[in-house]
């Protein structure tokens, strides 16, 4: 399973979130979750982050636990936002147009 992590922030708060961010990059994930990114956009309202994330099947439920418990050093981050988004592939989307 894919699962695209979002992440948000003013550029106020980029000094913090680059600190804790080094942090959680330099601990390693379980062998069971790869990760691609994170890839940063800067504009608007602030910071944007990308990653994705592919966590190996059987494995889902607990990658996701993984995942969320990196992001608590976040939560006192001012303006600091995330959302996790499951992703399917073009085949697995099919069935919800009826093909």
């Amino acid at each position: 399973m894919f699962l695209m992590v979002t992440q948000t922030w003013p550029t106020k708060s980029t000094v913090q979130v680059g600190k804790v961010g080094v942090e959680a990059l330099a601990k390693a994930l379980p062998l069971y979750v790869k990760r691609l990114g994170p890839y940063i956009a800067a504009g608007g309202d602030g910071m944007k982050s990308y990653v994705l994330y592919e966590i190996e099947k059987g494995q889902v439920e607990e990658g996701i636990k993984e995942l969320n418990k990196r992001f608590v050093a976040y939560f006192n981050i001012e303006g600091w936002k995330y959302t996790i988004e499951p992703l399917m592939s073009a085949e697995e989307a099919l069935p919800l147009i009826g093909l």
